[in-house]
């Protein structure tokens, strides 16, 4: 099985937690560098990780990775049993996957690529943040008090752990306002399929090469991401950004 992703994404480190939880040896192919853009396209046109290679079948999107690592690699199972509860747990999963995503990601810009933007947009920042602490708040009432989000560890904690983490490393990490997300963000972060997944990330902060994959002077805006923009009040600046060519969209149709 062969993985293209790069450490950074959350969800390339959804879908190597994933594969580690399910004890399915894979051979990672990280995309650091622009120049690795074609080859990249070639199993995804959109060119965004992950992309998994298993045999003659080749699948993009982590949620669709993940749902055919489940029906293909059912033990140990990631999903609950139950009909109900498992479409709760894909929902919040979804959840992690769009807004909670695009939230992280709009902070990240105050935060990590663009520090400049809290001094010329305050309300957009604080928006940002404000927009993150939501999402604490609705995953404390999701967790119920209990110490995963659907019963056991499954995807629903997957998909979240590498966003909470990312606001962690932000400074923006859940506390005494949400007590039970904190524990439970210690509790997954523990797990060594997580532990790994963010020291490969990490490691990867230390990799700039000429050219990167992830350019902070490029950025890549696409679906969710560009709807929490405008919801704080930055889609003028995201206009300037993709007229100045220091953004871009995915490619279309092809």
């Amino acid at each position: 099985m062969q993985l293209y992703d790069h450490p950074l994404s959350p969800y390339a480190m959804k879908i190597r937690i994933i594969l580690r939880e399910k004890g399915i040896p894979f051979e990672a192919h990280e995309i650091h560098t622009e120049s690795q853009r074609t080859e990249l396209e070639r199993l995804n046109p959109r060119g965004e990780v992950p992309a998994l290679v298993d045999g003659d079948a080749v699948l993009v999107d982590s949620k669709v990775i993940a749902e055919y690592l489940e029906e293909t690699r059912p033990q140990p199972a990631l999903l609950p049993t139950d009909p109900i509860a498992r479409a709760r747990c894909r929902r919040l999963e979804l959840l992690a996957d769009t807004e909670v995503d695009a939230a992280v990601i709009a902070l990240s810009l105050f935060r990590f690529f663009r520090p400049g933007l809290a001094e010329t947009h305050p309300d957009a920042a604080r928006a940002a943040e404000n927009g993150v602490r939501g999402h604490f708040a609705a995953f404390e009432r999701h967790l119920g008090g209990n110490d995963y989000l659907c019963g056991a560890f499954g995807r629903a904690d997957i998909a979240l752990a590498p966003h909470v983490g990312a606001c962690a490393f932000l400074g923006v990490a859940p506390g005494a306002e949400t007590p039970a997300l904190a524990a439970w963000h210690a509790r997954v972060s523990e797990r060594p399929s997580v532990r790994q997944a963010t020291e490969e990330a990490m490691a990867s902060l230390g990799h700039q090469p000429d050219r990167p994959f992830f350019d902070a002077s490029r950025l890549h805006w696409r679906s969710d991401r560009i709807e929490q923009l405008l919801r704080i009040g930055l889609g003028p600046w995201l206009l300037d950004e993709l007229a100045a060519d220091r953004a871009f969209l995915p490619p279309g149709a092809r």
